[in-house]
This record gives C-alpha cells, sequence and structure tokens, in this order.
C-alpha cells in the first residue's frame, strides 16, 4: 500500500472514530492528518526528466557504466529512482536525492546476462522527501544495447560441441542406399528419424531415445568434392589443414572399407585439379592432393549467398569458362551418386548453391562438411580488441548457414570433431 493510501484511509479511520465515539481529539488528529496529505499534494507540482547515455556496445557478463542525468523541476526535495526491468540485464538500482529545480548527474550500473541486442527497459520516477507522492519521469536517450560475447565465453565455446556428432549426421543425411530387414546397430535418435523405428526397450533402459538401423542393401559411389584453392588453405596456424587433411582421409577409408567405391575430385576457384576413381587408400589420395597450408588470414566473413556480379564475371573471363570451380567438379560426377563437398560456405556461397541445383538434377544426394574458419582460430587470438569483428563475423556466418541448410544440409565442423565413428572403423 503507497503511504498516500495509507494517510487518506488512516483519516478516514479516525474520523469514523470520532464520529462513533463523539470524540473530537479523534476529529482533530483526523483534521491534522487530513491538512498534512493536503499541503503536500498541492505542493508536489511540477515534472521532470532522465537523459541516459549508454554505450555502443558492451560486453556479456562484465559491468558496464551507463551515464545518466537527472533533471528536477519540481517544487519540492525528493528522490530520483532509476530501474531496468530487462531481466537479461542485472543492473544496481539508482536512486539520487534532488532539491527543488535541481540537476544531477550519476551511473547507471549494468551486467548483460546474455549476447545480442537487448532493450533495457528504462523506467524512472520522483517521489517527495516522505514518500508520500510518486510521479514518473521522462525518458530520453534510450536505445537497445549491442551486447558482444566475452573472450572467456567464446573459448568456452570453442571447446564445447553442441551439435550432434558430424559424422552419424553426415550419414543421416546422405542416407546412402536402401534400408534391408537385416539389423545392423543401435544409436540415438536424431532429428528427422521416423518415430516407427524407436526401439521402446531399449529407450527406457538408457532414458534417451534409441532407434534400430538396418544394413542398407546399395553400394552406392560416393563422390568427395574437396576445395583445394589456396583461399580455403589459408591459416594462421596450420590447424584446418591438417584437420581437412584427417577428415578426407577418414571419410576414404571408411567407405571404402564398408564397400562402396569412393571418387575423390579436387578443384579450386578456377576448375578441376586432380580427379581419382576407386581409391581404397587414404595416404595415396593425400600425397597427390599435396594438401599444405598457406600462410596468412583466412576469410572470416562470408561473401553474399547471391554473388558480387563482377567479381564473378571476372572470375569466369579469368577461367575462359561460366563455371566456378566447384560447378566444374560436379559436371564430372555421374548421375544419382552420393556426394560430400568438403568446402567453406562462406568463400562462394552462390556457386555451392549452384552445384547443388545441379547435383540435384542428376539425382544425387549431398551433404556439405563445413569447417568454419572462426572455430579455428587459435585462443590466444582472441583478445578484447578484435572481439568485435569477430562477432559480427560469427553472426553473419551463422546467417548464411540459415539460409543454405534450407536447401542443403551442411554439418558445421570444429577441431573437436575427429568423426569418431570413422575413428573406431579404422
Amino acid at each position: 500500500m503507497k503511504t498516500a493510501d495509507f494517510l487518506l484511509g488512516l483519516s478516514g479511520v479516525l474520523l469514523a472514530g470520532a464520529i462513533f465515539l463523539q470524540s473530537p481529539a479523534l476529529a482533530g488528529i483526523s483534521s491534522m492528518v487530513m491538512a498534512y496529505y493536503s499541503a503536500v499534494r498541492l505542493a508536489f507540482r511540477g515534472e521532470g526528466k532522465v537523459v541516459l547515455k549508454p554505450p555502443e556496445m558492451t560486453t556479456e557478463l562484465e559491468w558496464a557504466e551507463i551515464p545518466v542525468e537527472v533533471e528536477s523541476k519540481f517544487s519540492v526535495p525528493g528522490k530520483a529512482i532509476v530501474r531496468i526491468r530487462n531481466p537479461d540485464l542485472e543492473a544496481e538500482n539508482v536512486s539520487i536525492d534532488l532539491g527543488p529545480e535541481e540537476r544531477a548527474k550519476t551511473h547507471l550500473r549494468v551486467k548483460p546476462l546474455k549476447k545480442g541486442t537487448l532493450d533495457p527497459g528504462v523506467e524512472a520516477f520522483f517521489t517527495d522527501k516522505s514518500g508520500l507522492f510518486m510521479k514518473e519521469l521522462k525518458v530520453e536517450g534510450v536505445k537497445p544495447l549491442t551486447v558482444l560475447p566475452s573472450p572467456k565465453k567464446v573459448a568456452e565455446a570453442r571447446r564445447l560441441r553442441k551439435e550432434p556428432n558430424a559424422f552419424a549426421e553426415l550419414l543421416h543425411a546422405l542416407g546412402i542406399g536402401s534400408e534391408s530387414i537385416d539389423f545392423e546397430e543401435l544409436r540415438e535418435f536424431m532429428p528427422g528419424d521416423d518415430i516407427k523405428k524407436i526401439d521402446w526397450k531399449a529407450t527406457s533402459r538408457i532414458l534417451k531415445p534409441v532407434v534400430k538401423v538396418f544394413r542398407r542393401e546399395t553400394l552406392a559411389d560416393v563422390y568427395v568434392l574437396v576445395n583445394v584453392d589456396e583461399s580455403f588453405r589459408r591459416e594462421i596456424r596450420n590447424v584446418k589443414t591438417d584437420y581437412l587433411a584427417l577428415i578426407l582421409a577418414q571419410l576414404i577409408a571408411y567407405f571404402a572399407r564398408h564397400g562402396h567405391r569412393v571418387g575423390i575430385v579436387a578443384y579450386n576457384d578456377s576448375g578441376v585439379y586432380r580427379v581419382m576413381r576407386n581409391v581404397y587408400e587414404p595416404r595415396r589420395a593425400l600425397s597427390e592432393l599435396k594438401l599444405e597450408p598457406k600462410p596468412g588470414r583466412p576469410q572470416l566473413r562470408p561473401s553474399s549467398p547471391r554473388g558480387d556480379t563482377l567479381i564473378r564475371r571476372i572470375l569466369r573471363i579469368k577461367a575462359r569458362t561460366p563455371l566456378s570451380g566447384i560447378e566444374k567438379a560436379v559436371s564430372i560426377v555421374p548421375e544419382s551418386s552420393y556426394v560430400v563437398i568438403l568446402d567453406d560456405i562462406g568463400l562462394h556461397p552462390w556457386a555451392i548453391l549452384s552445384a547443388a541445383s545441379m547435383l540435384e538434377e542428376k539425382g544425387s544426394k549431398i551433404a556439405i562438411l563445413y569447417p568454419n574458419p572462426i572455430r579455428f582460430i587459435p585462443r590466444e587470438s582472441v583478445r578484447p580488441e578484435n572481439l568485435e569483428s569477430l562477432y559480427l563475423a560469427y553472426r553473419e556466418r551463422k546467417e548464411l548457414l540459415r539460409k543454405i541448410r534450407s536447401r542443403i544440409t551442411v554439418v558445421e565442423l570444429s577441431p573437436k570433431d575427429l568423426l569418431p565413428g570413422v575413428v573406431n572403423a579404422l
């Protein structure tokens, strides 16, 4: 209950008691309370405003100070209170004493609990010294806060793997061959699985959805299309290229061991670099491809999915062909094959989408293994001064990944993905 409402109620109770008891003393006290209430109410006139100057950017889980200017045009002294109502912002509420017609400056301390764009939800009030009356103040300068992830959270995110097992996701996306009635194994339920294949007994034992996997009859040809262009192999340290070689070796070993004919088509920006058919030995493929790292900074911010018309025209004139390298590689793949593309979707998304359309016309099934270069940045390279650019590149790549996944299955990879299923098979 507000103090003003309490005084009004008290005055009414005292007046009623005075009438009932015929007590002049109670009537006098009631009159004094009402007189005090009226005097304060008549004096509580005016208005005020609060002006905030929030920073352009803040960092997740770190305290930041927002300068606050408070202007009182009230005729009585009082107190200004500024609050943050967004639950994603931990804040220390501001309370500052003001005299009549006075201005003051202070700071509002906030700590964002999550990254992204957060609306502060600021509200401000002015109350008199006795706390009887309160009036809302006009708030100016409020704008959404851009919150960057903290270096600590970025480092933790690079160590954690929240996506499903990359190799299981790849096999599920390709769905090589038709299923027979021969039972092969049990595995955890994945998005897109038929719920009719859930093994309820196994599910009840481990308290996780488990599905039955049946042996596939068709030993279809598998083609691995790998980008060997310098722009794809450019990195600060020899991490990503070594990782690509390991992934490629594991893919060859796994599919060859399970009876599939494996073909390798290596391409660069301008055309096809090398074609290898019936590959069974990973060492031979790696020695011919010569996947060596290229010193330099990788392209972190992705290209537009539509592509730059002028750049594409220049590349095509230089190559003397209307097709990009990946499109030429796709033209070599036979119809109705299963295709794994090992490439960075951020380098040439328009070419990848075009190549995917060509493969769909051939009746092929496609899955892309996408090593995100941001996930391969050395931990010591993540510093406060480059955090903004890394975060913007990360957001742009996530948006591009979302758009391409609406057309093609893309499995995003990080250094923690060593394809356990393949390692065990070896």
